[in-house]
């Protein structure tokens, strides 16, 4: 189905997925900019509804089709535009295949994505923390046992609690809706193990590094052959606490130099737009590297507010523009405004608290004052999930 007509448009872009946020955030840098965005997606709902996401695609089984449905489903998406379109998968799975179909979408596409082999060391989590010990790079320590004794045995050496986190982490969200399984003993451990198992789904195990929210940073930017764009970031809240989402971070300056980022894309030969996230350890004040993301991140927005477009950056080097270094400001926030909400009441923060804490030059995960419907349906849908209940 087809979604608000025409898209020919000599500046144009798809983006791939059913994230409203990152969906938003991507089609926003873009849009107001002047680049015409469609979407192609599983499903379709008003808070898609964005005035820069001009058309959507829906596919009930884009998610799991095989790649010569995949391919076709792309090229049909967009069979009115007469440029080639630059592509922005919005989830792990959609970098995944377009990776994979690179060759066969370069005649209507300008991928953004860095390499098939590439992309799986960073979307696998085993590949991932085996390539990160082969060079020595601090994260959080990490075993990949096979059975549930050898579950056990790792889990005594690392010392409870544990987390259990899945090798490939969008099919487990889909499957739990949650990022891992905390483990605070043995019993539990195996009580996560014979849920999992009916799954199907292999998971690492991994320690768990001591420290609230406060002690995860990001570095998130662009990285082509020539220059790196880097926007750093500390979370102040996240919900729910423990292993939620960030529902409030701030602007930082650059600590990549803390760090051996930059040395780890070189070494796997990744370019394009990433997002790495650290968790800085009190025990030993290093910066631990828990994962990064090939793709668009949900804070793309937070970087453009501090004056460096990062999504915008990525499009132009697609399209052959060069990409020139730019600093960012410190001290802006980007502001889950549901979420945090609930975060800042649960860590007992009264209602003027959590306002004031809002203050300073920030932007939001869903409203926008140039953008009003997909707020608008969010409420709505909201005030009918409340009414119904």
């Amino acid at each position: 189905m087809v979604l608000n007509g025409d898209l020919s448009h000599r500046r144009a872009a798809l983006i791939l997925g059913d994230d409203p946020v990152n969906a938003l955030g991507v089609a926003r840098n873009l849009g107001r900019v002047g680049v015409r965005v469609s979407r192609l997606g599983a499903t379709d709902s008003g808070i898609f509804h964005s005035r820069y996401i001009k058309s959507t695609v829906v596919v009930p089984d884009i998610d799991h089709c095989s790649d010569v449905e995949y391919v076709n489903a792309l090229k049909s998406a967009v069979l009115d535009v007469d440029c080639k379109l630059v592509l922005f998968p919005l989830s792990d799975l959609h970098v995944l295949k377009v990776a994979r179909n690179a060759s066969t979408l370069a005649d209507r596409f300008l991928p953004i994505t860095s390499s098939l082999s590439t992309c799986e060391t960073l979307v696998n989590k085993r590949q991932f923390y085996k390539s990160l010990a082969g060079i020595g790079i601090p994260h959080p320590a990490t075993c990949f046992p096979g059975s549930p004794e050898e579950f056990e045995t790792s889990a005594e050496r690392i010392g409870y609690p544990v987390f259990l986190k899945p090798e490939i982490s969008p099919l487990f969200s889909q499957k739990f809706h949650c990022k891992g399984f905390v483990a605070r003993d043995r019993e539990e451990l195996l009580r996560h193990l014979k849920t999992i198992e009916g799954s199907g789904l292999a998971v690492v195990m991994q320690e768990i590094i001591p420290g609230s929210a406060n002690c995860l940073h990001g570095c998130a930017g662009l990285r082509t052959e020539s220059e790196s764009l880097l926007f750093c970031y500390r979370r102040l809240r996240e919900f729910p606490a423990g292993f939620g989402t960030g529902s409030l971070q701030e602007s930082i300056p650059l600590f990549v130099g803390r760090t051996r980022l930059l040395e780890y894309l070189e070494h796997i030969g990744y370019t394009g737009i990433f997002e790495a996230e650290f968790k800085l350890d009190p025990r030993d004040n290093v910066y631990k590297l828990i994962e990064i993301n090939a793709r668009a991140w949900w804070q793309t927005t937070h970087a453009t507010v501090s004056g460096l477009n990062v999504v915008t950056a990525a499009y132009d080097h697609a399209t052959g523009i060069p990409v020139n270094a730019q600093t960012y400001r410190v001290g802006t926030k980007w502001v889950h405004l549901y979420n945090d909400f609930f975060a800042a009441r649960e860590s007992g923060l009264g209602f003027l608290g959590w306002l004031r804490s809002l203050q300073g030059e920030k932007v939001f995960d869903i409203w926008a004052a140039d953008d009003l419907r997909p707020m608008l349906s969010f409420i709505s849908k909201l005030a009918v999930s409340k009414l119904s209940r």
